[in-house]
């Protein structure tokens, strides 16, 4: 080794130790910001910071390392209690205590991944990197659904309402009045409306301990389907019954008769409302962790598909949906996983019909509602026949789609039998 090797060895490692404190310095200061400035209040917020903590137990279950997170967190939620708000009496929130565990658990993972070398750091960026993100599209996805506001004033609920009730009721006043009676059912129903990040956690940390296919498909088909549905949301914005009926829901809504006099326009709406609603990217997302659950184990499957039907009502019982959102969702969601499906080509049948078939009903139910609903309210049997078609399609193409992995599999699985017969 030349002199000038062992003069730069020392300094090559003083440099990589300053960069690193700088890193950690700086990594500290951006929690420090999180926690000052974060809205732990607000449910998703919290949710979106625990999937930290879902990823961390899912790949680094360590005791003692998950034990100082939990108890960090329990002591930020107590000084949260009883320093910042001064609270008397215990007023916990299950949303905010969930976030300041997540934010520990991204401090004690992002100092170590700072730290860490070799194939120990790329472990902790696998838990980092997707929680950040998830975080970060949660939090942003809040803002730019109320900017919507301020581009689009006035709503079309009134024509998701209308086809709604041309059902012959309105499902989300009957599911409405069952949140509303039933308080355990009220409270269960919120809970698991606003836990969709950790079902999205969940699905990621399931597949990122499978080893079989590369996590990071999982986060992408989820800010598609955001992305994708963020730019719907522009061609019929709608916020959800709630907020047309305010008082009265979800106590009486407008009968069958009422709605062929009423006059389908666009109404104003407070600007601060998302608009959100058709599609139910709630409905959406959850399609997706069912979807991509198809790899795991039978219990797996099984718990997403719960979850499935838990959001169905969720979304109906909180007033946020309209039961046509929870319609369209099924299409969309379809369209999504074949677009990001990309082991196959696209000109694939298995393929192509999905994303094109998807994506062709779901523009046709927005044109429909926008423009035909007076076709609807003429007879139930319009829209449950359109209803039924719609969803044996989506429930079709799924199916396509889905098969794809396993017509993969029985396809190598057939090259290595004739393989083995040729030598």
């Amino acid at each position: 080794m030349s002199a000038a090797e062992q003069t730069n060895g020392p300094r090559v490692r003083w440099v990589d130790g300053l960069l690193r404190i700088l890193l950690a310095t700086g990594f500290g200061l951006l929690i420090l910001l999180a926690w000052v400035g974060l809205p732990f209040e607000v449910p998703y917020i919290g949710f979106g910071l625990a999937t930290a903590f879902v990823f961390q137990v899912a790949v680094r279950p360590r005791r003692w390392e998950l034990l100082g997170v939990v108890l960090g967190g329990t002591a930020l939620a107590l000084f949260d209690q009883y320093i910042v708000r001064q609270g008397s009496k215990p007023d916990f929130q299950v949303s905010a205590c969930l976030g300041f565990l997540g934010l520990v658990s991204f401090l004690v993972v992002g100092f170590r991944a700072i730290w860490a070398e070799g194939e120990e750091q790329q472990q902790l960026k696998s838990i980092l990197i997707p929680a950040g993100a998830l975080t970060f599209f949660v939090f942003g996805s809040q803002s730019l659904l109320n900017l919507a506001g301020l581009v689009f004033p006035n709503t079309t609920d009134l024509y998701a309402y209308a086809f709604d009730g041309s059902l012959g009721f309105q499902p989300s006043f009957v599911m409405g009045r069952i949140f509303r009676h039933y308080s355990l059912v009220g409270t269960v129903g919120y809970f698991t409306y606003y836990s969709l990040p950790l079902g999205m956690a969940l699905v990621y940390a399931a597949h990122l301990r499978r080893k079989k296919t590369k996590p990071l498909f999982i986060i992408e088909i989820f800010m598609t389907a955001g992305l994708l549905g963020y730019f719907l949301y522009l061609t019929f914005p709608a916020t959800g019954p709630v907020y047309v009926a305010g008082p009265e829901f979800p106590g009486s809504p407008l009968s069958l008769s009422d709605l062929h006099g009423l006059v389908l326009r666009t109404v104003p709406i407070n600007w601060m409302i998302p608009r959100n609603a058709m599609p139910s990217l709630h409905v959406t997302w959850a399609l997706l962790i069912w979807f991509n659950c198809k790899p795991l184990s039978r219990l797996a499957r099984a718990l997403a598909f719960t979850f499935v039907l838990t959001t169905v009502f969720d979304t109906m019982g909180t007033g946020e949906h309209y039961f046509i959102d929870l319609v369209v969702a099924f299409p969309f969601a379809v369209a999504v996983q074949a677009l990001c499906t990309r082991s196959i080509p696209v000109r694939s049948r298995a393929r192509f019909a999905p994303l094109v078939g998807g994506a062709t009903v779901t523009f046709l139910w927005l044109i429909l509602l926008r423009y035909g609903t007076s076709v609807f309210l003429m007879t139930p049997v319009t829209p449950w026949a359109c209803v039924i078609a719609s969803t044996a399609l989506a429930v079709r193409w799924m199916k396509q789609i889905l098969s794809v992995e396993t017509f993969e599999r029985r396809s190598s699985a057939g090259r290595a039998h004739a393989t083995a017969a040729g030598l």
